[in-house]
């Protein structure tokens, strides 16, 4: 059977991660593209020479692509000439990682504001690679990375929502599982577990344990028997935080690169394989899902409803610092979430239309880089904060 092609926009650590596993079992015909094509050659190489180590030969290629407005048109040209059978969007203008170099005393601070005022570095670039998509190869199936908890929400309420996300929820999982394990003395893989939970959730759980107010539904079974609430939730992800601590940032993504291989390896599979993945469909949080057979399907616990789960995962985005997204895709962003991005940035927005998020990304992106240079040259742990004053939401 033919080769399956693959692109993965976004030249970054992700996208080698990604490759680096890939690329060995030599599954799909690969193309990358970036906006700088030198290091998308290099990138391919270093895969293409790296998989020869292993005496196998792989298909990749570089492209250029610039997620801007002015290139959607050439973008779409690129996509002709490619015909991914299937995208993986690693393209952001600031990756979430970025803030978790700053002092910790900063970052503690800044990352009071949770992703959610963030969502213009993420939403632009997506932006601009689904309307390029929606052109030029409407049958592509798209995989976002770049927050697709609400980036998917978002696009969805303008006809160009990715398939599928990977990342967050998914990367909660294993650790999931192994603290269950422990409780019932048994092993990881007799335990198979359904959660349900928005990107505040899978961000807190890890650091923390359980939030004090905590938005999920877990269900989990040993050796296929039910045995939800046997273990209270507290302790289960007490022990997620304690027991299996782990490596973040840069180091982290492994777990973010492991998740979309789940999903890739068996998107066309030729049975469903259940897994987990944020926005599905362009719905809000994650949730479990079925791959295969080139489909994506919500695989929800008995007894729970679709709009039960989006309700948890609602609720979980107002944490996450996003109050609403309205029908035409307009984003209200939370009160308190945005106090901490003026307070520490100087960076205050109410609400943004989906046409708006690259103007958005630009000033905060300058705004950011301010910041974080006079850290750096002041050597002081974060910036003075100013006196707020009381805003009205729109």
């Amino acid at each position: 059977m033919q080769r399956k092609k693959l692109l993965i926009v976004g030249g970054g650590n992700l996208c080698l991660q990604v490759l680096q596993i890939l690329a060995p079992r030599n599954l799909f015909d690969f193309h990358v593209a970036s906006r700088n094509l030198e290091q998308a050659t290099r990138l391919c190489n270093l895969v293409r020479l790296g998989a020869l180590q292993l005496d196998v030969a792989v298909c990749i290629q570089a492209w250029e692509m610039d997620l801007t407005e002015s290139a959607i048109d050439r973008n779409a040209e690129t996509l002709s000439r490619i015909k991914p059978d299937v995208i993986l969007n690693c393209a952001s203008l600031q990756s979430w990682r970025v803030i978790t170099q700053l002092p910790k005393a900063s970052f503690d601070a800044l990352d009071q504001a949770q992703l959610g005022p963030w969502l213009p570095m993420h939403l632009a670039p997506a932006y601009a690679l689904m309307r390029a998509v929606k052109q030029s190869c409407p049958k592509s199936l798209v995989i976002n990375a770049a927050f697709p908890d609400a980036v998917n929400a978002v696009l969805y309420k303008v006809g160009m929502a990715p398939d599928v996300g990977v990342g967050n929820i998914a990367n909660l999982i294993p650790a999931t599982r192994c603290a269950i394990a422990r409780l019932g003395r048994c092993e990881p893989l007799q335990v198979c577990v359904k959660l349900i939970g928005q990107h505040f959730f899978s961000h807190y759980v890890p650091r923390h344990g359980l939030p004090q107010e905590a938005n999920f539904n877990l269900s989990y079974w040993i050796d296929g028997r039910e045995r939800t609430d046997e273990f209270s939730a507290d302790v289960i992800f007490r022990s997620v935080a304690d027991n299996f601590r782990r490596l973040g940032g840069v180091d982290g993504q492994y777990l973010t690169a492991m998740s979309a291989i789940t999903v890739l390896k068996n998107l066309f599979a030729d049975e469903e394989v259940h897994v987990h993945a944020p926005g599905p469909h362009g719905l809000p949080g994650g949730y479990p899902v079925k791959v295969g057979m080139g489909q994506v399907l919500l695989g929800l616990p008995y007894g729970v409803r679709r709009d039960e789960a989006i309700l948890i995962n609602e609720a979980g985005q107002r944490q996450d610092g996003i109050q609403s997204i309205l029908a035409d895709g307009t984003v209200l962003f939370g009160r308190a979430q945005m106090n901490v991005m003026e307070q520490m940035l100087g960076y205050f927005v109410a609400d943004m239309k989906v046409q708006d998020a690259a103007e958005c990304a630009h000033e905060l992106g300058r705004k950011y880089q301010a910041f974080a240079l006079n850290i750096s040259q002041q050597g002081v742990s974060h910036v003075p904060q100013q006196r707020i004053f009381a805003r009205q939401f729109g």
